[in-house]
């Protein structure tokens, strides 16, 4: 301390503290700064706000603003001699039948109806094979040719049943004409017709042993009986005695019975064998068909089973051919030369492709239209033929809805008599459905949106139109349903809105 001052000596400020000092000071001065901003500008608040009382006589808080424009309906003036120059065009509000365009993805696939998965119907071995994948076939053509023991055996037992069925038929034709002959004979021999001529009469028939047996118990009857006449004028006169003509009279009756008795055992036997003939016929008829059944139904045709011959065909006989049963494209072939094939396994696809599928999954918002989809038509388009469409009709709509896509299945079928629709072809499909009652429509451009609200302009009279709000219904590419803002005859500007929409923009901004 200064003796004579009485104050502490003065310290020289260190240089390494200045910074530190500078630093703090700018601190200071910067957040006073912002202290005197901010009460300024508070301040420039309260002068410039209105008091309660003023804002509410002259209503024009936000919250208050837009129920002044939504208050009453809003008007616009244009008059008549610039209509034609704003292009305005006034029609009156129509009713009618809502039609729409429904536009779908599909794809093509196989008529379903006209494919034929092929399988042998007998085990073997493959001697040829006369078609190629991609192959057009017609029904009938031959596929394959198959080297099968059973279809040989099958022709075998054809044959041997056809040949047996002429031995019984040739039979059968001998013991008819027989049976004919003997009962000629046996009326004859009713009619005690004279021996002689009998055996002169028959002499060149054939009946077999009847014929012997008749005629000779015939003529022990002759002899017997001429016996009895001889002896008769004897007796009476008593030259023999009578003794000796009632023997002979026994003889003849016995003769006489026996006679009947061979014509009544030839008879029942003549209907004995005919009745066996005949079955023994019936027999190898039945045999013969049971035999070609077997072959029919292994797949072989009229033609080969009528010309079995195993004299001619040798070991050819074995053949089993394989045909194609409908017309078309062989779409899949999984066999080869030699190859042996069983009848579980698949060696041909063929499919009609004249006509295929059209497939698509129905959307559950469009569930509605689907009472009235079967049997009408729908377009078809592919990006493959830009410039063409294909007609395809509906044929099925699924009642079943697929619980993961939420969609019921449409299928339709289309003439392809070009095979341009190739199965597996994404596709995009067209078809028109309609409202069964009357709406309110109108052109599409005759709709206005402003501020997130559909509205139309309607014609009050001379040069005045009204801005209508109104709820809009479906719409297709040119009209639009009308459910509510509009009745029928009200006239509503169709084209030129866009001049009166301009307009009333402009006098709500000059409200503002």
């Amino acid at each position: 301390m200064n003796q004579t001052t009485g104050q502490l000596p003065t310290q020289p400020v260190n240089a390494s503290h200045k910074p530190v000092l500078f630093l703090v000071l700018a601190i200071i001065a910067i957040v006073a700064g912002v202290g005197i901003y901010q009460f300024r500008s508070h301040k420039s608040a309260a002068d410039s706000a209105p008091a309660p009382e003023e804002s509410q006589q002259t209503g024009t808080t936000s919250e208050q603003a837009p129920q002044k424009e939504n208050s009453g309906p809003v008007t616009i003036t244009l008059p008549e001699s610039k209509w034609k120059v704003s292009g305005l065009q006034i029609e009156p509000v129509a009713t009618g039948r809502f039609e729409e365009t429904i536009r779908l993805t599909g794809k093509v696939s196989l008529n379903e109806d006209k494919v034929a998965h092929i399988y042998p119907m007998v085990e073997g071995s493959v001697d040829k094979v006369d078609v190629g994948l991609g192959q057009v076939v017609k029904a009938n053509d031959l596929l394959v040719v198959v080297h099968s023991r059973e279809i040989g055996q099958a022709k075998l037992d054809l044959y041997q049943a056809r040949l047996q069925q002429e031995m019984a038929v040739v039979k059968d034709k001998i013991q008819q004409e027989i049976a004919t002959n003997t009962r000629q004979l046996l009326a004859a021999l009713r009619k005690r017709e004279p021996i002689n001529e009998i055996e002169e009469r028959f002499r060149s028939r054939s009946m077999g042993d009847y014929r012997e047996r008749l005629l000779m118990a015939y003529a022990g009857y002759l002899k017997s009986d001429a016996d009895v006449e001889r002896l008769e004028e004897p007796t009476k006169s008593g030259a023999v005695a009578f003794k000796q003509l009632h023997a002979a009279k026994s003889s003849r009756n016995a003769d006489l019975a026996a006679f009947q008795a061979r014509i009544e055992q030839i008879e029942y036997e003549l209907k004995t064998s005919l009745l066996l003939s005949s079955q023994s016929v019936k027999e190898a008829s039945t045999r013969v068909a049971v035999a070609a059944t077997s072959l029919r139904i292994l797949g072989c045709d009229e033609q080969e089973i009528q010309t079995i011959n195993p004299e001619q065909q040798g070991a050819a006989i074995s053949h089993y051919f394989v045909r194609a049963p409908i017309n078309g494209t062989i779409i899949s072939k999984d066999v080869t030369l030699k190859e042996q094939i069983r009848p579980q396994s698949q060696i041909f696809s063929i499919a009609d492709l004249s006509t295929v599928w059209i497939t698509a999954d129905i959307y559950e918002k469009n569930l509605p239209l689907l009472a009235s989809l079967s049997g009408k038509p729908v377009r078809v388009f592919n990006e493959a033929w830009p410039d063409r469409s294909f007609q395809a009709r509906i044929f099925y709509t699924g009642e079943i809805m697929d619980e993961k896509t939420r969609t019921v299945a449409m299928r339709a079928i289309a003439d392809n008599p070009d095979h341009l629709l190739k199965p597996g072809m994404f596709v995009n499909i067209e078809f028109e459905s309609g409202s069964e009652q009357e709406l309110v429509i109108v052109p599409r451009s005759a709709l206005q949106e402003h501020e997130g609200q559909d509205f139309v302009f309607v014609h009050t009279g001379e040069g005045e139109f009204e801005k209508r709000l109104i709820k809009p219904g479906k719409q297709n590419e040119t009209t639009a349903v009308i459910l509510e803002g509009l009745k029928p005859g009200e006239r509503v500007v169709l084209q030129g809105g866009f001049i009166l929409k301009s307009k009333m923009l402009e006098d709500l901004m000059g409200e503002e």
